[in-house]
């Protein structure tokens, strides 16, 4: 990410955060967030800005509501990977195989590249080395499909060690916390007791950098709801490395809630790429360590330790590995099918 693009990223979060932190706590929350958006664009009508605020807390809402669903099937007994599957199920069930199988490719596709850039922040290993399924031409079958949708889990799983892996770096490069006690106390409060309105603050602030076009890896056209789903996992983030950092949960655990969290995120956005038929979707590891680690800075936490980060680095490396094995296999596959063909023919 450029400096100035980064600067003005963080100068919208710093407002967010800062009205949020000082703001009259009688005031009913949505019409908050609604006077918070008129004043980053005064030119929105008021309707309009009430209409925002009330769809950003209804995102937040129905995120919560899938994470509530997975940690219940996890705890049934259930992995990620199946929940995941049995999901998205409903959501290609009636499109012909052929469609749903280039659309959950092409899902696949956009994360590996998301995470193959953060692989190569984090070790240095060039993103020309990931390799691509043509989508348009792979075969798919109901085996193909289901077994797209169950690799979709595993990049999410790594978009999730990938955020970790970069937040903790930036934690204990940049050394104190930020911002001033009212600010961390909110924050902290915030995560704690009224994470909902956390979780749309921070969606807040990611809208009005995609509606300002500040950032290149977050398009002006982006769903509300993929802005829901990408602030709920940065809080939730946020709030599992607070939790490791002070002693009342372990690393691991804080990993696995991540991976849960990022697990319902991908979910979601999986699911409204097939429903509606988007092309691409946002590049969700990068918004949620960015997010995050903003989170992280500025609540006043033990800073991690580089032993911490390199036990964190080395299971997104083992879990990018798998993943690339997974598409050589593909690639081989389909090599064979050809040659298969060419000696039919």
């Amino acid at each position: 990410m450029k400096h100035e693009e980064e600067k003005m990223i963080n100068d919208v979060f710093e407002r967010f955060i800062s009205a949020y932190a000082e703001r009259d706590k009688t005031e009913d929350f949505s019409n908050w967030l609604a006077s918070r958006f008129q004043q980053e664009m005064p030119d929105m009508p008021e309707e309009k800005s009430r209409q925002l605020s009330r769809e950003i807390i209804e995102a937040v809402a129905g995120y919560d509501k899938t994470l509530d669903n997975l940690n219940q099937a996890i705890d049934a007994g259930q992995s990620k990977e199946e929940w995941l599957a049995e999901q998205m199920a409903s959501a290609y069930e009636d499109m012909p195989l052929a469609e749903s199988g280039t659309m959950l490719l092409r899902v696949e596709n956009d994360l590996s590249v998301a995470n193959a850039d953060m692989v190569h922040e984090l070790t240095g290993i060039p993103q020309g080395e990931i390799i691509d399924v043509d989508v348009e031409d792979a075969d798919h079958n109901e085996y193909s499909v289901k077994n797209t949708v169950l690799n979709i889990a595993k990049q999410a799983v790594m978009s999730g060690l990938g955020a970790v892996a970069s937040i903790i770096k930036q934690s204990f490069e940049n050394g104190e916390p930020l911002g001033s006690d009212t600010i961390n106390q909110a924050l902290q409060e915030g995560i704690q007791a009224a994470s909902g309105e956390l979780k749309a603050v921070v969606a807040g602030a990611i809208k009005i950098v995609a509606e300002k076009g500040l950032a290149d890896f977050l398009p002006e056209d982006t769903p509300l709801e993929c802005i829901g789903d990408m602030a709920c996992v940065a809080v939730e983030s946020a709030n599992a490395l607070y939790d490791a950092a002070t002693g009342k949960s372990s690393v691991t655990e804080a990993l696995d809630k991540i991976g849960r969290a990022s697990v319902t995120a991908v979910c979601r956005v999986a699911s409204y790429a097939l429903e509606l038929k988007i092309k691409t979707i946002p590049k969700v590891g990068p918004i949620i360590a960015y997010f995050a680690g903003d989170l992280l800075e500025h609540m006043k936490s033990p800073q991690f330790t580089d032993g911490v980060y390199n036990v964190v680095r080395e299971a997104a490396i083992t879990t990018w590995d798998g993943i690339k094995q997974r598409a050589k296999d593909l690639v081989s596959m389909k090599g064979q099918e050809l040659l298969t063909q060419m000696v039919n023919q």
